[in-house]
């Protein structure tokens, strides 16, 4: 998060990713359920937003999970950053790197 702040790096979403993070939080990490209000506020204001449904992505075992690919094509993205095992399992969808949190920092 820190990194986004402090724009050393781009972030790229979607309507629905935002969903799923939201509906992530409330379930995973309820206590930071009053800052969601201003997290996704914070992803509509700084982030670059891009629309999803120009190009069908089935490439995850996880069909849900297709949603943080197809947003990673449409932003020409270099990375997305999970904790997903179906999305870690791929490791690289064309020039994308699929990596955990950890792994990124490592390499930023």
């Amino acid at each position: 998060m820190q990194l986004f702040v402090d724009d050393k790096v781009r972030v790229v979403v979607s309507e629905e990713l935002i969903s799923e993070v939201r509906r992530k939080i409330l379930h995973k990490f309820p206590l930071f359920t009053p800052k969601l209000k201003l997290l996704g506020a914070s992803l509509r204001l700084d982030a670059e937003m891009v629309q999803l449904g120009n190009q069908e992505v089935r490439i995850s075992r996880d069909p849900k999970d297709n949603m943080f690919i197809e947003t990673s094509l449409a932003g020409e993205c270099d990375f997305i950053i999970s904790g997903d095992r179906d999305l870690l399992v791929l490791k690289c969808v064309q020039r994308i790197r699929i990596v955990t949190p950890n792994e990124f920092l490592e390499r930023f």
